[in-house]
């Protein structure tokens, strides 16, 4: 190999620390996700085949894998092994780009997705070039965020999470410090696309802001509402300066204040609303936004939030934060389910919560106007502290990390105990869920909210409108149940056989609810999650064999789980951002697998 170097590779000046850090998560998720086969067609070589003239100087790993195939010239990737989600992650940059005349380093996103894209096409070659604009987005969101924390954190005030003294503060707090924590596979999350930095500080959970409500007058004739209820201190027609007669032939609806100041004037021209709905002059109801930024906690009623239509798009271009109409009442039906099963399984009775989410509206069918209403069992959290998923490995205000904070103390600050804790009650939840009634949830770190108490440990549900759920096998096994679904309208919903769960229950509640605290945990205390791992298959066993004498099949979950090489992973990436549903074929951007993770509990066997 003949090729010179533009430029040395392995010394710069300026680093960019934030910057690397997008740069290094993004590639990460190319290998893991073999975007353009740059995994499975690359070719592994050692450090002596590097190059003429390239020197490691004992930085980086011992291999490289040359990807030759992507366009007019060869990338050289030095990589590592692992076997978390994927066999090899980037060693550290750079990358090198070598054509015939010359070798160039490649620091920065832009230049590593444009050597992605080498080769594409025009309108695939695009999908590249609008993702380096979410990764520049991220990195701005980023150095927003940090700031922001360190402010927070740097306040004489504040408090541990537990330490505050209303139950619906704990849950902010902690929401609070999840939205610092970027998601553990999607690289460039951190993105809201459509905000500025300064609506990060108007509308976002990391500046917990508050905020009013803006309201419509829509035609009763367009309102389509599920479920009567109203939370306490909801606006009439006078309260948002309308006439009051109004309320004869119309309804309220209400607007998030950035859809109302950006877009709702040309949504409501292309739906041909415009003419038929009235604005109404005065906002109404404080609301502070939660993680999931367009869920917002009501202040004069915390344990009612309201869901509404944002126009940000998050975990890719293509995941626009509106509302189907279908989610309102396949929510629901879905809630009623799972709240029937838990009143019949000994095991689960009162030790699962869920949110009531009967209630809500949309006009016209149109998934820009609508709202869902959310009740949180207020009676059960009162003294408890509430913790999303999504915020356990966040740091905490006076150090450490939530999840150590929980386990000093609720567990003696046992971080084995309190993981064996959860584990046993989650992993006891979802595979009862998947294996005898056909379910699986996508209760994701969001979704899935620990409560602690004085009575131990529970965990709350919310938001389960995109679950997948074998109707017939619930039809025959549990006709009464089945009868709850009745006139489910996403059709995604429904399927016909366990893979479907497999998958979901693999990507969802192993991958990302336990594995990434597991090796989160494991960084933090710089230890070999090795035995960690052998905890989870204990216990993944142990329920399997539960089940199993219960009567239940549990061969396909044993073999999936516990027996086979590699597990399934989600191409968030991919399905998201990179390609079109014509390349992916798949119904769901966030249903797009494959079976390339290394199994780590067949390995601690």
């Amino acid at each position: 190999m003949t090729a010179l170097l533009s430029s040395s590779p392995l010394s710069r000046q300026g680093v960019d620390y934030d910057a690397d850090y997008v740069c290094t998560r993004v590639i990460d998720t190319l290998l893991r996700e073999d975007v353009r086969d740059c995994a499975s067609r690359g070719e592994l070589l050692s450090g002596d085949a590097l190059p003429a003239g390239l020197t490691e100087n004992g930085e980086g790993g011992r291999y490289w894998l040359r990807v030759a195939h992507l366009g007019s010239a060869a990338l050289w990737i030095p990589v590592v092994p692992t076997r978390y989600m994927q066999s090899w992650r980037l060693a550290r940059l750079p990358l090198l780009r070598e054509d015939s005349t010359s070798c160039t380093p490649l620091y920065d996103i832009d230049a590593v997705l444009s050597a992605f894209a080498d080769g594409l096409p025009p309108e695939a070659a695009r999908l590249f070039t609008d993702y380096a604009i979410e990764c520049r987005t991220a990195l701005e969101h980023r150095r927003t965020a940090k700031a922001e924390r360190a402010r927070w954190f740097d306040e004489a005030d504040a408090l541990p999470g537990h330490s505050l003294p209303r139950w619906e503060q704990r849950l902010l707090h902690h929401d609070r410090l999840a939205a610092f924590l970027d998601h553990p596979y999607y690289p460039s999350a951190r993105a809201k696309l459509g905000f500025e930095p300064g609506d990060l500080a108007r509308y976002a959970p990391e500046f917990q802001p508050s905020f009013e409500l803006n309201w419509l007058a829509v035609p009763r004739t367009l309102y389509h509402p599920s479920g009567t209820a109203l939370p306490p201190g909801w606006p009439n027609f006078e309260d948002v300066g309308l006439p009051a007669g109004l309320a004869a032939e119309h309804a309220l609806v209400p607007v998030h204040p950035f859809v109302w100041r950006h877009h709702l004037d040309g949504f409501l021209a292309e739906a041909g609303l415009a003419g038929q709905v009235i604005r109404a002059p005065r906002s109404h109801l404080t609301v502070t936004p939660t993680l999931s930024v367009r869920s917002l906690v009501l202040h004069d009623t915390p344990d009612w939030h309201v869901k509404l239509p944002l126009t940000i798009r998050t975990l890719g271009a293509k995941n626009i934060r509106t509302i189907k109409p279908s989610t309102i009442t396949d929510g629901h039906r879905i809630q009623t389910l799972l709240g029937a099963i838990v009143a019949r399984e000994t095991s689960l009775h009162g030790q699962v919560l869920l949110t009531n989410e009967e209630n809500g509206a949309h006009v016209a069918q149109r998934p820009f106007l609508g709202f869902i209403l959310r009740r949180y069992p207020e009676q059960a959290l009162a003294n408890a502290t509430a913790v999303p998923i999504a915020g356990l490995l966040a740091d905490a205000p006076h150090g450490g990390s939530v999840v150590e904070e929980l386990a000093a103390r609720y567990y003696d600050g046992d971080l084995d105990a309190w993981l064996d804790a959860y584990m046993e009650l989650t992993l006891r939840l979802h595979l009862t869920l998947w294996l005898r009634y056909g379910i699986a949830l996508e209760s994701n770190q969001q979704n899935s909210v620990l409560v602690y108490g004085d009575d131990g440990l529970r965990l709350l549900l919310k938001d389960n409108d995109a679950a997948r759920i074998d109707t017939g096998l619930l039809a025959r096994r549990w006709p009464q149940l089945a009868d709850k679904l009745a006139g489910l309208v996403d059709a995604r919903i429904a399927v016909s056989d366990e893979l479907p769960l497999a998958q979901m229950f693999t990507t969802i509640t192993l991958q990302l609810n336990i594995a990434a605290l597991i090796e989160g945990i494991a960084e933090r205390r710089g230890i070999d999650p090795a035995a960690s791992y052998a905890r989870v298959r204990y216990q993944v066993e142990a329920v399997l064999e539960q089940l199993a004498a219960e009567g239940e099949n549990v061969a396909f979950a044993r073999q999936t789980l516990l027996e086979d090489d590699t597990l399934y992973l989600k191409y968030l990436l991919r399905a998201a951002s990179l390609e079109e549903k014509s390349q992916t074929g798949v119904a769901d951007v966030n249903k797009f697998y494959g079976k390339r993770a290394p199994n780590f509990l067949k390995a601690v066997r």
